[in-house]
């Protein structure tokens, strides 16, 4: 009995060890400028995320999200609801982005391997938003969120960018 303690309490202190060590893997793996575009992009499993980022003035951005099916399939279908990619603005773990509406309604996406799915949204920042990301308080998220019969029926996928990333360099 003794035994069975001492085993379930190194379970649980491995256990606590492992998620927080999660949390910190959601960074891309790699960033590239080119111009007034950022990019980075993270493999996750069978798939890839993108994000490219370009600031067309000083308050207004344009994200592309995209997702790569790399696996071994030729053809992949995703099911998700209206929007499959959400990007997100967070300081200290809060939005700074206003609440946006989502939908139940479930859609099918066929993504081909090796060829990009995206989407195209434009936001227009506060000057506010603009100065936390130019003090590097925020964090840009992308979260593709979508079920599979391949990677499991309740999949999400992230990516998390420090903001700062995304302004051009004047």
């Amino acid at each position: 009995m003794k035994y069975f303690s001492y085993i379930l309490m190194m379970c649980l202190v491995l256990l606590g060890c492992s998620d927080s060590s999660l949390e910190s893997n959601d960074t891309a793996d790699r960033i590239q400028r080119e111009g007034q575009t950022m990019t980075a992009t993270r493999q996750l499993g069978d798939y890839e995320l993108r994000l490219s980022v370009q600031q067309s003035g000083d308050h207004d951005f344009t994200f592309q999200p995209g997702i790569r099916y790399r696996g071994q399939d030729v053809n992949h279908e995703i099911f998700h609801s209206k929007q499959l990619f959400d990007i997100d603005l967070q300081m200290d773990g809060k939005t700074l982005l206003p609440p946006r509406s989502s939908t139940s309604e479930e859609l099918v996406t066929k993504l081909t391997k090796d060829s990009w799915y995206s989407e195209k949204v434009e936001i227009t920042l506060t000057p506010e938003q603009v100065q936390y990301i130019s003090n590097s308080e925020a964090d840009l998220i992308l979260n593709a969120g979508f079920r599979s019969e391949q990677s499991g029926y309740n999949d999400e996928k992230k990516m998390m960018i420090r903001a700062e990333e995304i302004l051009s360099v004047k």
